[in-house]
Formats: C-alpha cells, structure tokens, sequence
C-alpha cells in the first residue's frame, strides 16, 4: 500500500527541526557568551594584577626597604652595583678600598670647588681609593662627558636622574633632605659607613678622610 504524506506530519517534522536548529543557536550563543565573559574576566584580571604590580614598584621607589641592591651605569658605561644595608654600601669590584660616594650638581658652586681636590686625591691614592659622583640637577650624559673632559676628572660620574630610587632610599634611611648638596658618603674597605656629610664644609676633603679612617681605628 503506497503511503502519503500529510500536511499534519510536515508540520510537525518542520517544528522539530526549527526546535533543534534554536537549541542549536542557544547552545552556540551560550558559549560564545562563556568565551566572552571569560575574556573579560582575565583582562580584568591581567589588568588588576598589572595595576597592583605597578603599584609595588612606585611604593618601591619611593620607598626602598634597608636592604636594597642598585645597579648604575656610568657616563662612560661602568657598571657599578651596591648592595646597600643599615650603615653600609657594598660596592662590588670596590672591595678593600676606601670609597668616597657623592651625591653632587655641576651647577652646585660648593661642588665644583671639590672637584680639584677629589681629582688630586684619586690621582695620589690610586687605586686604593675611588670616587662615584651621582649628578643630581639633571644634567644629559653628553653635558657630563663634555664637564668631565673639561676638568680633568679621573673618577666615576653618573647621570643620578636616571637614578631617583638611590637618592630616595638615602631619605628615606639617612634622613638627607634632597635639596642639601654636596654629600658625601665615606666608605671603609668593608663598605661600613664612616661619614655622612651633607652641604660645604670648611675642612678639606683629605681632613674627612683622615678623621674618617682615625674614626674606623677606633671602632667608633
């Protein structure tokens, strides 16, 4: 018997297939809108994190903890590092000499008037001394290079603008103000503290280190 079909059944057959093509579409617009939101979600995420990091390292460079290490670069590209503690600055490669660390501006009259004197004093102790000069009234390397080649000068400077955490973490921890230069920081060959100097004084440079080293003598 040959059997017909009726507009009851293609109807049916058209409405089950329209229903499956919309759980389709709803299972398909589901998981698009997981993707979505799950998208979202990590770029809020990557977003908060990266805020948060960013955060850490503001707070860090205003405020350096005790123990910090820094890492500068020279005007003639030395590296120099320092691994800074209470009362102490390790130079690295600085060992078992006696270290004048300076923070000073070629605009700073008082400072200029040091620099002759620093260059005779590294030019008679040699290598048993050295001088790193941080340049703080932001001046470029070029114009450093070109007050370096002008005066003579035989000891390390670098372009201290590139460097705010050092000068932050001497606020922070030596009370230094950051307007008071030049300052001088005398370093034993163990990188102990022998003087904090901060502005003119009316001694000779070689007078602080003779007072600093009768200091470091007698254990005070």
């Amino acid at each position: 018997m040959k059997h017909t079909n009726t507009p009851g059944l293609n109807s049916q057959k058209i409405l089950n297939g329209a229903i499956i093509f919309l759980i389709i579409i709803a299972l398909l617009l589901f998981g698009y809108y997981l993707l979505t939101e799950n998208k979202s979600e990590t770029i809020t995420h990557n977003k908060e994190t990266k805020s948060h990091t960013q955060l850490n390292i503001n707070k860090q460079e205003l405020f350096p903890t005790l123990n910090s290490e820094f890492n500068f670069e020279t005007v003639h590209g030395t590296n120099i590092n320092i691994q800074a503690s209470d009362k102490q600055f390790k130079i690295k490669g600085m060992e078992e000499k006696l270290v004048f660390l300076k923070i000073f501006g070629w605009d700073c009259k008082y400072c200029k008037k040091e620099i002759p004197e620093l260059i005779k004093l590294k030019r008679d102790l040699g290598d048993t001394f050295e001088v790193v000069a941080i340049e703080a009234q932001h001046a470029s390397k070029e114009e450093s290079l070109k007050q370096m080649e002008e005066l003579g000068i035989n000891y390390h400077i670098i372009a201290g603008d590139q460097y705010p955490r050092f000068q932050n973490y001497l606020k922070a921890h030596y009370g230094w103000s950051g307007n008071i230069i030049p300052l001088t920081i005398v370093l034993n060959k163990q990188g102990n503290i022998l003087a904090f100097e901060a502005g003119a004084k009316s001694y000779s440079l070689a007078e602080l280190i003779k007072a600093s080293l009768t200091r470091d003598k007698n254990g005070q």
